[in-house]
């Protein structure tokens, strides 16, 4: 059977349980599937149950999110209906989408990911600066809470289309956690801890965190993936409210994958496993760039996404009096490090080097840059047949420096409560600082497991040195030397009306209205020849170099400000103790950033009118129903996106991409409980168009990277103190870009774990992700493949192949 019939067969499958369990829910008693009766603290201006909010809204459990044996928090976002996360990148650095509103650029431009009710950045979008590179989950998360629509976009700032917010412990309850886990065929070892207690008259605290070190699921050969994260949070209660501090430091670095070489259709090439392997040569541990100037500068592969983060935080709640509440949460982030990663920019032929990359016109030979026969011309049959593939690529190292994403959140509002409604009003404040500078290089590699760098030669004479054949990126215009900075404030007043109409009829109302400005500069490197090495002497790479002088920044700078408006309509209709409808309209905005220095926004300083502001139109109506054995909770929606973006890799020369889309689609979050079987699963359906596009050949089109259905289902066993289960996840076909020419096959995958209670609190773990060793792939370069000599290719990256680790728990 074909991937693409098997994904279909699988789809249905998905899709009959659903409705099996949604049947079987009929049985009206709590249970704790679905968590209707859990409060929700997230995107709502005063606490409700999931069954009386009228917004579509998904938490996830601890329990919920070890068995999906998530191996990154990127992962964990699989388990969200409507949620599309591209959890190929590592374990950070992914984009993520919603509801068919596209990934145009990077990130996650339309929703926000929150920490404790505040977000960890401002803008989900930041180039090379995503906001889950920031947001590590360990086990002092209580639960995850997403809502996505409605109050998404009155109840915080530029998240129009949803908010994803972790909830920390605070230690209610006196316990603890501590554990142990290692790669049982792959090299990562990884300690977790938390505790909390309450102590004294009233106070509580709650620490936690962990420390791990390995190369991580692809083999890289060195340690990629070492750090840790600690939280603290202590909690005092009074008769009339609470008071909150908490504080986290995170120093960690995870290695970071960039689209790699692959075949056309989605297999890997021979010599190289797009499962396990990386594009990444070991020779880059040891990096020298230039500095933007005439001096030279230190780097290396190895720093991957490197995350350090400072926060302090804080939250206030008192009953003022008995029907006026006061609420307060601040937070601030100290952020900054590097984004590091191994691009593949071009791939060719060995046996002709020539075009591989800018200045090799005159190459016709190639010998390996360093280790086994380094500098020995390879013969023309060496060439021909390299690695059993007989490829080489451009590699382009994306290589940032990190100055600052420091940010700053206060969020306070007052809370009237009368007899069946209740009011509240809000002042928002935020600043984020993007601070980032850019010293992208060009290497030749070849395509291999162990990828290693070549240097090319014309007849006897070298080219390169140390397979860098440029300073810069001369192939996309000498766009990737930078110095960008910008700050940003901004500031929001919100009104929302909860009322309750009889016994079984809430309304909900809420407006928001957004001002902000930022001032800073984007300024790109010009090509200059420069004797880095000092020799007297101009090299192919030192001629093809990129500095930035103090007259192009001063020259960049440029100053712009938004002010908008955003609104949210619901209702939500008891059908009975265990079963309601809802419905939602709500129209959001979000301010773009650093993404406008490309693509020619920026005119004389200020950025051209259109291109600051952008909405998100929605239309929901859901249903909601939890028993003993079975419930469901389904939104239907129509979402409209008006988008103005870019991808920042080609400078001012780059096409903007000013589009509007539209999408209609069905969220299913399912489960059963069958004695000791429980099933749970959601699936997302979407029809999602292009209807404007700056474009006019892609009006009618699908969106990139957008498939028709995205599903996850779980079924686990429980017996004794023991446990096991199995997570399918998968998603059906999509196109690689908006011309809609090349195809990205569906696929599904499989999880598992099995966990073994030895004694009271004690619990061993085994736990594999992707069993079956199933190629994924998320995103592709190309809109048509690469044709070398009679076969096709794409410069692609997949999900990771089988992972299998071994764990210890004790908790008490």
């Amino acid at each position: 059977m074909s991937t693409q019939n098997t994904n279909q067969v699988l789809a249905k499958n998905v899709l009959s349980f659903m409705v099996a369990s949604a049947i079987a829910g009929f049985a009206h008693a709590e249970s704790t599937g679905l968590a209707l009766e859990e409060v929700l603290v997230t995107g709502l201006p005063t606490q409700q149950t999931k069954m009386d909010a009228s917004v579509s809204s998904t938490t996830l459990s601890p329990e919920r999110v070890e068995n999906s044996v998530a191996r990154s928090t990127t992962e964990i976002f699989l388990a969200i209906p409507g949620v599309r996360s591209e959890a190929s990148a590592g374990e950070s650095n992914t984009n993520l989408s919603i509801r068919g509103i596209p990934v145009a650029s990077g990130g996650g431009k339309f929703m926000q990911l929150h920490e404790d009710g505040l977000p960890v950045m401002q803008y989900g979008d930041v180039i090379v600066g995503n906001a889950d590179n920031y947001l590590s989950y360990d086990w002092t998360v209580s639960q995850i809470q997403a809502v996505k629509g409605g109050t998404s976009a009155t109840l915080a700032s530029n998240s129009p289309a949803a908010v994803i917010n972790f909830v920390s412990k605070t230690g209610e309850e006196e316990g603890g956690s501590v554990g142990f886990s290692t790669g049982v065929d792959y090299d990562s070892n990884r300690m977790d801890f938390e505790y909390g207690s309450p102590f004294s008259d009233g106070w509580m605290f709650h620490v936690g965190g962990y420390y791990r070190t390995g190369e991580g699921v692809r083999d890289t050969g060195f340690n990629g993936n070492k750090g840790g994260q600690l939280k603290l949070s202590i909690k005092k209660e009074f008769d009339r409210g609470y008071v909150r501090v908490y504080g986290k430091v995170l120093d960690d670095k995870t290695t970071t994958y960039l689209p790699m070489p692959m075949r056309a259709g989605g297999d890997s090439i021979t010599g190289f496993d797009a499962l396990k392997s990386s594009n990444i040569p070991s020779e880059l541990l040891a990096i020298q760039t230039g500095d933007g100037g005439t001096g030279v500068r230190h780097s290396s592969i190895g720093d991957g996404s490197s995350v350090k983060s400072q926060v302090i935080g804080g939250q206030i709640q008192f009953d003022i009096t008995d029907d006026l509440i006061l609420s307060e949460k601040f937070r601030v982030a100290q952020n900054s490090g590097k984004f590091v990663g191994a691009f593949s920019a071009n791939i060719g032929a060995a046996s002709d080097p020539s075009g591989i990359a800018s200045g090799l016109g005159s190459a016709n030979g190639l010998a390996y840059a360093s280790g086994k026969n380094a500098g020995e011309l390879l013969s023309a049959s060496d060439l021909a047949n390299l690695n059993g593939n007989g490829l080489i690529q451009n590699i382009r190292t994306f290589d940032n420096d990190i100055n600052s994403l420091n940010n700053f959140s206060n969020d306070i509002s007052l809370t009237k409560q009368f007899d069946s409604w209740d009011i509240t009003a809000g002042y928002y404040t935020a600043s984020q600082d993007i601070d980032i500078n850019w010293y992208w290089q060009t290497y030749i590699a070849d395509v291999a497991d162990e990828t290693r760098l070549l240097n090319a030669y014309e007849d006897d004479a070298q080219l390169t040195t140390g397979g860098l054949v440029a300073y810069g990126a001369p192939d996309w215009g000498y766009c990737c030397y930078r110095d960008t900075a910008l700050e940003t404030n901004l500031d929001a007043v919100y009104i929302a009306l909860n009322a309750n109409i009889n016994d079984d009829l809430s309304v909900s109302a809420s407006v928001r209205s957004d001002s902000g400005d930022a001032i800073g500069h984007y300024a790109f490197g010009a090509n200059n020849s420069v004797d880095f090495d000092g020799n007297g002497e101009i090299s192919l790479a030192e001629s093809q170099a990129q500095t930035i002088s103090q007259a192009s920044i001063a020259g960049s700078q440029y100053k712009y400000d938004w002010a908008y408006t955003s609104y949210a309509l619901g209702a939500n209709y008891l059908l009975n103790d265990y079963s309601a409808i809802f419905a939602n309209i709500s129209d959001g905005g979000r301010a773009n950033t650093d993404r406008l220095g490309d693509g020619g926004f920026i005119v004389d300083g200020t950025v051209v009118d259109g291109a600051v502001e952008n909405r998100v139109r929605q239309y929901e109506f859901g249903y909601k129903r939890e028993g003993d054995y079975a419930g469901i909770f389904a939104t239907a929606f129509y979402v409209q996106t008006d988008d103005v973006n870019s991808e920042g890799t080609n400078g001012s020369t780059l096409t903007a991409r000013v589009r509007e889309y539209e999408s209609t689609g069905l969220e299913l979050e399912t489960f059963a409980n069958l004695g000791a079987v429980t099933l749970l699963a959601n699936a997302t359906w979407t029809q999602a168009e292009i209807v404007s596009s700056n474009d006019a050949s892609l009006i009618g089109n699908t969106p990139r990277r957008q498939a028709d259905l995205v599903y996850s289902t779980t079924a686990s066993y429980a017996w004794s103190d023991h446990s096991a289960g199995l997570t399918l996840i998968g998603t059906t076909d999509s196109y690689a870009q908006d011309a809609n020419d090349y195809t990205l096959d569906g696929y599904n995958y499989v999880n598992g774990y099995v966990n073994f209670g030895l004694a009271d609190g004690f619990t061993v773990s085994l736990a594999v992700n992707n069993i079956f060793d199933q190629i994924g792939v998320t995103e592709a370069e190309e809109n048509t493949p690469i044709s070398i000599s009679g076969a096709d290719y794409v410069r692609a990256r997949s999900i990771a192949g089988r992972s299998t680790s071994l764990s210890v728990k004790y908790q008490f």
